[in-house]
């Protein structure tokens, strides 16, 4: 069997504004290359001339010319044989009479196939016992005529069978006449066909799809759901997919059990960080492995593990799939247990997401375009949870601190109330001018959401084109994607490719391609300017601009030069500081498939990827930022003691990602017995995985002037020159991981309900050294299932499914950095004593070993009541022994400290799936008939826990703040908490006389006691834990309703178990200096309405909590704790224990309607009469209201204010979809 083919694909458009005529040609072009196509297959006619040609050459003509298969089902008609032929213009039949002519054979033409056998002797005077040889052809397909690979044939009580081919076709030998055979195929009915010599076309009839009718992947193998034994939970992307989803783990929130997804930030282009079953590391990475067509992808940076797993660390440089769009994703499979995530090793501690892309299906070709709008919304004032004072309130407050005697002394900026009032005393105003500006400040009310921010649209772009025959399908798509942010300035331009063949080259013979591209480009306004904690945290009595429409400025107190006041606007640092990020890749994934026979099959696959991302940080001369280093204003000379006499700064990096996968596999499957079957799969992989990049940072930038750099004096400034030499230098990146492993997976199904299941695999680590015995881990796993309704509940109306599955796994994990070798790396000149200089990279570590994770699965598939009810229940319980922890060692060893295996973590939880149909009046064919509603509940719990550690952090010295910050901020390990705990100091109250805070145990009279104890014993005298900051159970309610053209669904998704702190009050320190003299907020600042409750006499500390308005010496007293000069400092002052006790720690339980779809779809007459083959309109919501604790008074309960950065919550989007297909 021979085929023909024509390919063709396209590149992404170089710009937007030519997508849509690139598109119209890009489908004109395959439309006239298909009808070539389909005009040399289905030609029925033959031109052949030659002499002593062998028959087996004419085939091959006959095939090329009609693009049917040739097939000779008898060994009797020799295709070595010489003839000679003459065809012009031969109908295809008067030629195989000529090619069979003089023989005992004939032929039958059917489906696109010729068979050729010996001609059947007379049947009715043969005996009985004689016509048991017959052989049967036959071929089967949808009801669309779309051939059915790998569907199954069996001869209805006998234990033969065999498997169609990629075109639909079987033969079946020694098949009597009174047999019956039975066609099956997943997601079909079953089908009994009385066995004849010559069958046509089988046609089998789509079956509703149910909960255990479904093929699952793990990027190895291709599963039938009713086989599994590990735990593996699939979603189509058509279910979740939303047009306010840019990436697919956006989508994922609510709709995994065990799978948690965490949001810190409501910015365009952040991942968010997502757990899969717990924490199973402390110090690796602990986001799952993502997996694309059965190959890994990478992060295209490589962040270190110690800053992917801060919660706080929001993440705009992208993961291993920002570049993928949900538009091109078929389903995504999430492997949970040992047993399903087996097959990957040491990389899949962390729980594996495999994502299938869409591929094409036979046919005609088929456009779709998809074109969605989405309206996100910013804050503002009237939101519930923006709780501060309008510029009235804020002036009145300021009035109060004046009255009371608690003016400011420090270096504070001289703005609203306290900046006209100190004009007022040094003689700048008269009174009445004073009087003038305070009364316009009070009505002022600026809006600082509406100037920095603003409410964004942002619209997707893509087409698709898939079709195909029985020889090659196709599918290739481009999209453009253009996403805008809330705040003022950034934005996200993306462009995707893909084109994915696939083909059939002989009949045992397949092969297949994909090819994917992107690029992508990020504006944000650079980090350090706080644009968005500006408009939160400033006095509405500030204004943005002068009379006239100017931008308004203000002197600023700079903390880089001494007393110095610069000119500020926040507008003015928006718009010339900028951070820029580029990401780009591709990814070519090839395999060929060779069916060896209807049992075995091998497959080469050969992968080659390449990512490069680039990220700069720029602050141009205009900004506060560059006047704070020059020591001057824009436009003046600066000093000599300048850190930068011109121009501006620009920090970059680039990061290049370069990786290849080469993997051999074999894969068995064979029925044994009547109702047995074994399949195994045997592979290798050698994979290389490279990192290289640089880090640079320098200053007299002048992207005005050609983007040069000023040159610049270091004799006339020398403090930039002793700048310049520690810091003006490229640093390299170069980071190279190759990896042999060698896989094994053997499955045994025993009379249709008991299945065994073994999977192992072996990875090479380089990170032993010489000690080579440790160099290979087996990772295995053993699971095993029982299908108990077919032995118990056989004829039973109402168990449609019960199974028991179950499963036992071992695997191993190991940090990137871990050597038992000292390293040592090689810096540049010291400026000091001008020597080269180097430090200690990795310590040693002689005792290096695998972190080794165990984990048991129980689990029960259900189906009741006609699977109106269905299900999934999972219970699990995995223990992670020698993890990987932080030993504090004395700095005189060069390091203060290095990791040894000394932990023992615990996850243990359940998970439960559920799929209800309470009212289900499907029309004919399953589609646009009456009324349907489907309940989804989700539902995922799990309980982790530290069970031991050894770590001493006694006497620590200058680290102490790092220690207790740590537990501050939940970064702590500690013996018998969960992963993430955070701890809180004990208020007690507020002093009677003086309105201060007070806290339990932090009084100096117990500085005796406290220095016989280690700093970790005293905080946990100081200190109680508040709980964690990932919450213990999440999951979601999905309601779907449909009637006839009408769909509806919405989401609710809901976390339970976690806390967050509330929003700080007191903020009054910049870069570690404190910058005001009164425990309130400073002049800029807004301030939150719980101050008007504040403590003002004796007696108010049993109505109130809000501590009292301190100044002066009282106010100097409280900016150091007693403990900040002891060995075991705990704490800053009594204002940051006021802000981390607690009293400001809130739950983070919250229910949410995170999406909501409404779709139309356009009547089928109606479709036709416009020449399309289907067309929707969708309008979808999220993150539409969240329901969470009174006590959060609005703050968004996903975020939790352990840093002095605000960012932005979740918002509420609004968008408008258009989908076509013709």
């Amino acid at each position: 069997m021979y085929k023909n083919s024509t390919k063709s694909w396209w590149a992404p458009p170089a710009c937007p504004s030519k997508i849509l005529l690139i598109m119209k040609i890009t489908v004109l072009i395959l439309v006239a290359a298909l009808m070539q196509v389909s005009a040399a297959t289905f030609a029925q006619r033959i031109t052949l001339k030659g002499k002593n040609v062998s028959i087996e050459k004419v085939f091959k003509a006959v095939s090329d010319q009609t693009g049917y298969d040739v097939i000779a089902f008898t060994s009797k008609f020799k295709t070595s044989k010489r003839i000679d032929v003459d065809f012009k213009d031969t109908p295809l039949d008067e030629v195989m009479q000529q090619l069979i002519s003089g023989t005992a054979m004939t032929f039958t033409i059917a489906d696109k196939t010729i068979v050729i056998k010996e001609k059947p002797a007379d049947l009715a005077v043969l005996p009985k016992e004689k016509m048991i040889s017959m052989v049967i052809t036959g071929r089967v397909t949808n009801e669309q005529g779309e051939p059915l690979a790998d569907a199954t044939v069996v001869i209805k009580g006998k234990s033969r069978g065999v498997k169609t081919g990629k075109d639909g076709v079987f033969i079946i030998s020694d098949v009597n006449e009174d047999d019956i055979l039975l066609i099956s195929y997943l997601g079909y009915e079953t089908m009994e066909v009385p066995a004849k010599s010559n069958l046509k076309a089988i046609v089998l009839k789509v079956r509703v799809a149910t909960l255990d009718e479904v093929v699952v992947t793990n990027g190895y193998q291709q599963i039938d759901k009713r086989k599994l034994t590990s735990a593996i939970t699939q979603v189509k992307m058509s279910d979740i997919s939303n047009p306010a989803f840019f990436t697919v783990d956006q989508a994922l929130e609510g709709r995994i059990p065990g799978l948690f997804v965490l949001n810190n930030s409501g910015d365009i282009g952040v991942s968010p960080k997502i757990r899969i079953r717990g924490t199973s590391t402390i110090l690796g990475n602990r986001e799952p492995l993502w997996v694309v067509d059965g190959v890994v992808v990478n992060d295209p940076v490589g962040i270190d593990p110690a800053t992917i797993n801060d919660l706080d660390f929001v993440n705009r440089l992208g993961n291993a799939i920002s570049g993928l769009k949900p538009f091109d994703i078929e389903q995504i499979d999430v492997l949970k247990d040992a047993s399903a995530t087996a097959l990957y090793g040491v990389r899949a501690a962390n729980g594996v997401i495999v994502i299938t892309t869409k591929k094409g299906k036979t046919g005609d070709p088929l456009v779709t375009l998809d074109q969605s709008t989405t309206l996100t919304r910013r804050p503002r004032y009237s939101d519930h949870n923006i709780n501060v004072m309008n510029s009235r309130q804020r002036i009145d407050y300021s009035r109060d601190i004046i009255n009371s005697g608690l003016d400011y002394s420090g270096n504070i900026n001289y703005v609203g109330y306290e900046g006209a009032l100190n004009n007022l005393y040094t003689g700048k105003i008269n009174y009445a001018q004073f009087q003038d500006q305070v009364q316009a400040m009070e009505t002022m009310n600026t809006d600082w959401f509406g100037t920095i921010l603003q409410d964004a649209v942002s619209t997707q772009n893509n087409v698709s084109i898939s079709g195909g025959t029985n020889k090659m399908t196709y599918y290739s798509s481009v999209g453009v994607a253009t996403q805008r942010g809330t705040l003022k300035g950034d934005k996200t331009d993306q462009y995707t490719a893909m084109v994915k063949l696939n083909a059939t080259l002989t009949p045992k013979l397949s092969w297949d391609m994909t090819l994917r591209g992107n690029t992508q480009k990020s504006n944000y306004v650079a980090g350090s300017v706080n644009a968005l904690s500006y408009a939160y945290n400033t006095s509405r009595a500030v204004p943005a601009y002068n009379a006239d429409g100017s931008l308004s400025y203000y002197e600023k107190y700079s903390p880089t030069a001494a007393n110095a006041y610069y000119a500020f606007n926040i507008q003015n640092e928006m718009q010339h500081s900028r951070d820029l990020i580029g990401n780009s890749g591709i990814n070519l994934t090839t395999d060929l498939n060779l069916k060896v026979n209807p049992y075995l099959n091998g497959t080469v696959l050969l992968s080659y990827s390449n990512n490069n991302s680039n990220d700069q940080t720029v602050y141009e001369e205009n900004t506060f930022y560059a006047a704070s280093l020059r020591g001057s204003e824009f436009g003046q000379p600066a000093g000599t003691n300048s850190l930068m006499p011109y121009g501006g700064e620009m920090k970059s990096s680039q990061v290049r990602n370069e990786s290849y996968l080469v993997r051999g596999q074999l894969n068995y499957d064979r029925p044994i017995a009547s109702r047995d079957n074994l399949n195994v799969t045997l592979g290798t992989e050698i994979s290389s995985n490279k990192y290289s990049g640089y880090n640079m940072d320098r200053r007299g930038y002048l992207p005005d002037r050609g983007q040069t750099f000023a040159a610049i004096d270091p004799v006339k400034y020398p403090l930039y020159a002793q700048w310049a030499t520690l810091n003006d230098m490229d640093i390299v990146r170069n980071e190279l991981t190759n990896l042999a492993s060698a896989y094994f997976s053997s499955s045994y199904t025993i009379n249709d309900k008991y299945i065994l299941n073994f999977n192992t695999r072996t990875d090479f680590s380089n990170k032993f050294g010489s000690r080579a015995k440790e160099k290979f881990l087996p990772t295995w796993s053993v699971s095993g299932r029982w299908d108990i309704d077919k032995d118990f509940f056989k004829d039973s109306k109402s168990v449609n499914l019960l199974a028991l599955k179950a499963s036992y796994g071992f695997q191993g994990n190991m940090l990137e950095n871990q050597t038992p070798n000292l390293i040592i790396k090689q810096g540049s000149i010291d400026p000091i004593t001008q020597t080269y200089y180097s430090n200690i990279a990795f310590y040693p570590n002689p005792n290096l070993k695998w972190e080794r994770n165990k984990e048991i699965n129980i689990g029960l598939d259900f189906g009741f009541f006609n699977n109106k009810i269905q299900g999934v229940f999972n219970y699990f319980n995995k223990t992670t022994s020698d993890a990987f922890l932080n030993k504090n060692v004395a700095d005189i060893n060069g390091v203060t400290s290095y990791e040894v295996n000394s932990g023992t973590i615990k996850n243990q939880g359940i998970e439960l799936t559920l799929s209800f149909t309470p009212i289900n009046n499907l029309g004919k064919g399953g589609t646009k008939g009456g009324f349907t509603w489907r309940v989804d509940p989700q539902l995922g719990q799990v309980i982790n826990k530290l069970l031991s550690k050894s770590i001493n952090t006694q006497n620590l010295g200058e680290q102490n703040a790092n220690v207790y910050n740590s537990y501050l901020t939940g970064s702590q390990v500690v013996d018998g908490k969960a992963s993430n705990t955070f701890y809180s100091y004990q208020f007690t109250g507020l002093d009677h006389n003086t309105g201060l805070p007070t806290f339990k145990n932090d009084d100096p009279a117990l500085a005796d006691k406290y220095k016989g104890m280690s700093l970790d014993e005293i905080i946990k005298q100081v200190m109680v834990p508040s709980g964690s900051r990932v919450p213990t159970i999440q999951g979601g309610l999905l309601n779907v309703f449909s009637y006839k053209q009408f769909s509806m669904s919405f989401n609710l998704t809901y976390s339970l178990g976690s806390k967050v702190r509330l929003k700080p009050l007191y903020s009054n320190t910049e870069n570690g200096i404190v910058s005001s003299t009164v425990a309130a907020p400073l002049p800029e600042n807004n301030v939150s309405l719980q101050f008007i409750n504040r403590w003002r006499a004796p007696g108010d500390e049993a109505r109130t909590t809000i501590p009292a308005l301190v100044g002066g010496a009282a106010y100097y007293n409280t900016l150091a704790h007693w403990s900040t000069n002891q060995t075991y400092e705990y704490a800053q002052n009594i204002w940051q224990m006021y802000d981390n006790s607690d009293l400001r720690v809130a739950s983070g339980d919250y229910l949410k309607i995170k999406t909501f779809n409404f779709r139309y779809t356009l009547s089928d007459g109606l479709t036709k009469r416009l020449h399309l083959k289907q067309t929707s309109v969708m309008f979808s919501a999220t993150n539409v209201y969240t329901w969470a604790s009174k006590k959060l008074d609005g703050q968004d309960p996903e975020q939790s204010d352990f840093t002095q950065s605000t960012q932005l919550s979740p918002r509420p989007t609004y968008s408008l979809t258009l989908d076509v297909s013709f």
